[in-house]
């Protein structure tokens, strides 16, 4: 496949601080046509990239809906009265059950989410990704099993503030990083792959839940169910650690598959790497009516 119009020597001597030199990645100051891209190779590429992030990001993805929905579990499994989460009001005849603490809790998580969305969204276009999002799922992970040390419903409060705040970072760095390594086309497949995280984990939670739920131990039964969520989320963090910001230092191809895989994203003039905001992006976002039929379809579920 030809180079030349990415660096000089051979494809075999490249490495990625050589790619990343010469390759332009912002598509607004392309200097040259995209090289051709042998099919079979481009193929190959392909199919590495999907190995490497789908399998983790689906698993990822369903770890966020695991954690989140783990609340509802929790409760049957007697966190509600381990925790004070409901109040009898024996004031008044017949007695009223109080579940607002439950509510609370459970909103809660969404109100971390909204504090978390910008400042972690703005480190993830400013810093390398692997240095943002591998601490901040490690701290999830942490987070997510400390709920089995928590005593008082006001515990569970900051507690899942901070899971929400924790869990902000992932569906923007999935979209970031599958608009990152696929062209237009391939995108929609790819963003719907790792999303079905949410049903996988809907099936697998649930038996789960209810295998902890027949163990006899020191621990409460939802307390098991946390800390089991902790550790997975806390493995899925260490392979964060591993993933490349682009195609130019994707350290599980070769150096001539990241010329292709660059090449492939250039032919669609979707870029790597612009970290300006422009105004002109905004007011097109806003103004397209699919953006609006997501924020329904999100509000709805």
């Amino acid at each position: 496949m030809p180079v030349n119009n990415v660096a000089a020597g051979p494809a075999e001597d490249l490495d990625a601080n050589t790619i990343e030199k010469n390759i332009f990645v912002d598509t607004t100051s392309l200097r040259y046509e995209a090289t051709p891209i042998d099919p079979e190779i481009e193929k190959k590429v392909l199919r590495k990239i999907d190995l490497f992030l789908m399998p983790a990001m689906v698993i990822g993805y369903g770890l966020v809906y695991y954690d989140k929905a783990l609340l509802g579990n929790a409760v049957l499994f007697g966190m509600t009265a381990d925790l004070q989460l409901s109040v009898i009001d024996t004031s008044v005849n017949p007695p009223v059950t109080d579940t607002s603490r439950l509510s609370w809790a459970t909103s809660i998580f969404y109100f971390g989410q909204l504090a978390g969305s910008f400042p972690l969204t703005y480190m993830l276009q400013y810093f390398n990704t692997r240095y943002v999002l591998g601490p901040t799922v490690l701290l999830w992970g942490i987070t997510c099993a400390a709920t089995a040390g928590v005593t008082t419903w006001q515990g569970l409060f900051a507690q899942r503030f901070f899971l929400g705040f924790t869990e902000s970072i992932i569906p923007t760095c999935f979209m970031v990083t599958v608009s990152g390594f696929y062209t237009q086309s391939e995108q929609a497949l790819r963003q719907s792959w790792w999303w079905s995280g949410t049903a996988w984990f809907t099936i697998i939670g649930s038996a789960i839940s209810y295998g902890f739920a027949q163990v006899e131990g020191s621990l409460r039964p939802w307390q098991y169910v946390f800390i089991l969520a902790g550790a997975l989320t806390f493995l899925f963090g260490i392979w964060c650690f591993f993933l490349p910001n682009s195609p130019v230092n994707a350290w599980f191809l070769d150096p001539e598959e990241r010329i292709v895989a660059t090449e492939r994203l250039r032919t669609g003039q979707t870029g790597l790497n612009n970290k300006k905001i422009k105004l002109s992006q905004i007011k097109e976002s806003v103004l397209d009516i699919k953006l609006w039929l997501i924020c329904i379809t999100m509000i709805s579920a």
